[in-house]
């Protein structure tokens, strides 16, 4: 199950990135099962700090970034008594752009969060998919961009931590039944290998890309 998965890249990410912080959030909603995961790992309690607008749509696929800042900042409100003098974790699923998680910040932080670190359920997404996700180009993605390199500053976080690529193929992995081969058909002996792929994290495609 995609939720059972999600939870257990939370309590990876919790093992490979812990902080001093006083409680776990998320960026809702398909952020909630990792936060939940982080939560149970870290031993911190896991409250709600942003109150979705169930009416906008997916703010990452908009065509420039004024749209998708708009959209953010429509999309979410404070629940300002859950964290106000508090230290948060904020897990979130993916950064893309790196430019719709800032007013998050900035509105947790004028909200009277003290500190906003942001924990990522997923690897910097380094690469486009051709295989049918709306993920942009190269250049784009923030992390292939200098800002990069110390993005904390760049979004306003406290602290940024990713999950480890190691980490998510562990996690999506974990329960399935290992077998290295599997027969392709009944006529034929030809086998393959069972994996997951990592295209985007790792710039390695499952086929051959022609230009």
């Amino acid at each position: 199950m995609v939720y059972t998965v999600r939870q257990r890249c939370g309590r990876q990410l919790a093992i490979e990135a812990p902080t001093d912080a006083d409680v776990v959030s998320t960026v809702p909603e398909s952020a909630t099962p990792a936060a939940l995961g982080y939560a149970q790992v870290s031993g911190l309690p896991y409250v709600e700090v942003l109150c979705k607008n169930r009416y906008v749509g997916r703010t990452f696929i908009q065509p420039n970034t004024r749209l998708r800042q708009l959209g953010v900042a429509k999309k979410f409100g404070a629940l300002t008594d859950n964290f106000a003098g508090k230290r948060v974790v904020l897990v979130d699923d993916s950064i893309v752009r790196g430019n719709t998680i800032s007013p998050i910040i900035k509105l947790l932080k004028e909200a009277g969060a003290t500190e906003v670190h942001i924990r990522v359920a997923s690897p910097p997404i380094r690469f486009p998919c051709y295989m049918g996700i709306n993920i942009p180009t190269k250049e784009e993605l923030i992390a292939n961009k200098p800002e990069f390199k110390d993005i904390a500053n760049y979004i306003g976080a406290t602290s940024v931590r990713y999950l480890s690529v190691e980490g998510l193929v562990t996690a999506v992995q974990s329960g399935i039944e290992s077998y290295e081969k599997e027969q392709i058909s009944s006529s034929s002996k030809a086998s393959r290998k069972l994996g997951h792929c990592t295209a985007c994290l790792t710039g390695k495609y499952p086929i051959e890309l022609e230009w």
